[in-house]
C-alpha cells in the first residue's frame, strides 16, 4: 500500500471510531460565495426566512424573485423558482423571471426550461411559445423552434414580431415556401397599416418572385352543379 492510500485508510479509521464528534472528518464540498446583493440584503435575507416559515406565500416569493433579478443574482432566482414550484406548483411570475434573468445572462438551458414551464401551464399563450422559440433556437434546434413560433403565429398571426422571428426560422431552415405563407397570412391578418407598409410589400413580391410553391389546395368543396330544368 502507498503512503498516500495507507494515510487515507488510517484517516478513515480513526473517523469511524471516534465518530467524528466534532465533525473535522466530513467531507463537505465547499459551498459557493454568497451572492452579494448590496443594500438589498437585509430585506433578501428577511423574506428567504419569512418563506422557510411559509413557503407557498406566493406575494412573498414574486417579491423575492424581482429583487433577485433586479439585484443580478440569477441562480438564486432560478433556485426560488425551482422551489416553490416543487413545493407549491408553478408560479407563471417566478418563471417570466426566471426566464428573463437567464436569458440576459445567455444561460440557455435555464431559460429553456423556465419558458416550458410557462407553456405548459398555459400553451395558448403566443409569447410564452415565442419565448420557448426563441430558447430552441439559441440551442440549435430549429425545427423544435419554429414549431413553437408557428403555433405563437397561429395565435397571432397579425403580430409582426413574431412574424419576423417565424421567418427567421424558416429560412434558417430553407424552407422559403413557409416563410412565403406565412408573409401571405401576416397581410391577410394584420392591421391594414402594418399588412401595406412597403417593408412588408416588398419582402413579399420579392419573396414570390423568388419561390416556386405548389399551390394551395382549396378548402372549400366545389361548388355543386346547377339543376337542369325540367
Amino acid at each position: 500500500m502507498s503512503v498516500s492510500l495507507h494515510s487515507a485508510f488510517r484517516f478513515a479509521v480513526l473517523c469511524l471510531s471516534s465518530g467524528a464528534v466534532l465533525g473535522a472528518c466530513s467531507s463537505k464540498a465547499p459551498e459557493e460565495p454568497e451572492f452579494d446583493h448590496g443594500l438589498k440584503k437585509p430585506l433578501v435575507r428577511k423574506l428567504r426566512e419569512d418563506l422557510a416559515e411559509e413557503p407557498c406565500d406566493k406575494a412573498k416569493a414574486q417579491q423575492l424573485g424581482q429583487l433577485l433579478l433586479d439585484t443580478g443574482d440569477t441562480k438564486g432566482l432560478t433556485r426560488v423558482t425551482d422551489t416553490f414550484g416543487e413545493k407549491c406548483g408553478p408560479n407563471l411570475v417566478l418563471l417570466q423571471l426566471s426566464y428573463t434573468a437567464n436569458a440576459r445572462a445567455g444561460e440557455k438551458e435555464q431559460s429553456l426550461k423556465a419558458a416550458t414551464g410557462l407553456v405548459t401551464a398555459q400553451p395558448d399563450n403566443a409569447s410564452y411559445r415565442v419565448w420557448r422559440g426563441l430558447a430552441l433556437e439559441s440551442l440549435g434546434r430549429t425545427e423544435e423552434s419554429a414549431a413553437d413560433l408557428q403555433k405563437a403565429f397561429d395565435l397571432q398571426p397579425g403580430q409582426r414580431p413574431i412574424l419576423n422571428a417565424l421567418v427567421k426560422a424558416y429560412d434558417a431552415q430553407g424552407k422559403s415556401c413557409e416563410a412565403l405563407a406565412a408573409y401571405q397570412r401576416f397581410v391577410e391578418k394584420a392591421k391594414p397599416s402594418e399588412a401595406k407598409s412597403a417593408e412588408v410589400q416588398e419582402q413579399l413580391q420579392e419573396r414570390a418572385s423568388k419561390t416556386s410553391c405548389p399551390a394551395a389546395e382549396s378548402a372549400a368543396p366545389a361548388a355543386p352543379e346547377a339543376a337542369k330544368a325540367p
